[in-house]
């Protein structure tokens, strides 16, 4: 674990250099302390946000970097579907909103410092929960629940498949779900970063603790 926490710093390092010097933002106190919560998203002991359903926010798409930074404004990151308890409640939240598909914090380990012999081949071992720190399991793993990848996609090839890389050599670096884009139902897709879509944030601990040291006086719920 401590080995991987180690990796995370540079995978922050890596954000910077592939998104064109873009970096993350840190959390704003009046942001944090008046981030929307709404109704029946409070689960697992976060709230959640879902883009389509704020008037500000219901016709904007964004790349993944700038929905990330959005969602860290105010205390909270890109969701990561860490149990299939977790995916399901997204899930029924894109079909109620009848949602074409949505950034996660899921990232592809694919830049420097990512040549660990456990992280190759990064299509296959390299992906993880920026929001959470958490690895996802090996896309060919056979022991428990390694994610909701799409069996297809637009190369017809099961997901993650890498597909712009071969067409323009950009990597499809970034999770979104999409909700049967391809006749396969809500499924995880690997996309290149760039392109623009709704997001779903929740509550990052990490972000609230930082925030509520830092501006006490903002009185962060």
């Amino acid at each position: 674990m401590r080995a991987w926490s180690g990796l995370l710093l540079v995978l922050v390092a890596g954000v910077v250099l592939t998104e064109a010097q873009r970096q993350l933002i840190r959390p704003e106190a009046n942001a944090c302390a008046n981030r929307i919560k709404h109704a029946s998203t409070f689960r697992n002991g976060n709230y959640y946000f879902f883009s389509w359903t704020h008037g500000p926010t219901r016709d904007h798409e964004r790349d993944w970097l700038d929905a990330r930074n959005i969602c860290r404004k105010h205390c909270q990151d890109l969701v990561s579907l860490e149990t299939q308890d977790e995916a399901a409640f997204v899930y029924q939240q894109m079909q109620h909103g009848n949602v074409k598909y949505v950034w996660t914090s899921g990232r592809k380990c694919n830049f420097d410092g990512c040549e660990r012999a456990d992280l190759q081949p990064p299509i296959v071992n390299g992906w993880f929960w920026s929001g959470s720190s958490a690895r996802i399991p090996a896309t060919n793993s056979t022991f428990g629940w390694r994610g909701d990848w799409s069996h297809t996609g637009g190369g017809n090839q099961a997901q993650p498949d890498n597909r712009e890389f071969a067409e323009t050599g950009t990597d499809e670096a970034c999770i979104a779900v999409l909700n049967n884009f391809y006749n396969d139902g809500i499924k995880w897709h690997d996309v290149a970063c760039h392109h623009v879509k709704p997001w779903v944030c929740e509550d990052s601990k990490e972000l609230l603790t930082f925030a509520r040291f830092n501006f006490p006086q903002a009185n962060i719920p």
